[in-house]
């Protein structure tokens, strides 16, 4: 049985857990980070955009933005989000949107930020664009778009907080070290940096970078293999389908193991 290990922030673990044993992995999972609230400004701020018209797209990069935004707006959030046209960055963020009464307008072929550039880069010259995500994401978007000629603002509807050093964490840690673990996984390039922090700061710079190329290495998708680049790890594995279950899939195919029809 292969061995995976990875991290995702607290609110979104259990899930992950289920999907990746019910796929045939034994599974060694930690906290990565805690998901706080957007601060009241950032919701006033996206309404304002909204209730005046100034705004002619939105896009959520997440579920998380969905929910904090169901949060914040309430029964209202449908109506406020009516006159702009609504992007999701993916599968999971559309069927969120339609479960609070949203229809998405546009969807990329490429889940990620990357896909949403090549989406919209030829219809937001001059127009403004609401990104509603985290306060950590990549500037992949934000520049590609503003690079497209749009005035884009950012809607920070979360925060991700470092979760710190679990006995969780540090079993997966002791996996890299005796050579258990297959695969780490990585679902973000936050995550990605915080989990190479954790190693350099337990076993020295020069031996958490000999533990991590002793590894195999996926990633949910271009940013975060663009993060882990960064960091001198080239990612083994690279999902094509740019979602948790599609990386799992990714995992099961590089090592052999029937893939079932496991969506997200």
């Amino acid at each position: 049985m292969i061995r995976l290990g990875f991290t995702r922030p607290a609110e979104r673990l259990e899930n992950s857990v289920k999907k990746a044993e019910e796929m045939g992995f034994e599974v060694l999972s930690a906290p990565s980070m805690k998901i706080i609230t957007g601060d009241e400004e950032e919701f006033l701020k996206a309404r304002n955009y909204l209730s005046s018209g100034k705004a002619s797209f939105a896009v959520f990069g997440s579920v998380t933005a969905v929910e904090k935004c169901i949060e914040a707006y309430g029964d209202g959030f449908p109506s406020l989000f009516r006159n702009v046209e609504v992007i999701s960055i993916g599968p999971g963020t559309e069927r969120a949107l339609a479960a609070a009464g949203i229809k998405s307008d546009m969807m990329p072929d490429e889940y990620s930020s990357y896909g949403i550039v090549d989406m919209m880069k030829n219809r937001v010259g001059g127009k403004t664009v609401l990104l509603v995500r985290s306060d950590s994401g990549t500037k992949v978007l934000f520049e590609g778009l503003s690079d497209a000629g749009a005035d884009v603002v950012t809607i920070a509807a979360y925060k991700l907080e470092e979760f710190g050093v679990t006995p969780e964490l540090s079993e997966i840690m002791n996996s890299v070290a005796d050579g258990t673990l297959d695969v780490m996984a990585f679902t973000s390039p936050k995550s990605s940096a915080i989990f190479y922090s954790q190693m350099k700061s337990r076993f020295g710079e020069k031996e958490a970078s000999a533990l991590m190329h002793s590894v195999k290495i996926a990633a949910i998708g271009n940013p975060t293999a663009d993060a882990l680049r960064k960091q001198n790890m080239e990612p083994d594995i690279i999902a094509s389908e740019f979602t948790f279950s599609g990386m799992l899939k990714a995992i099961a195919s590089f090592f052999g193991m029937p893939v079932a029809g496991n969506k997200e």
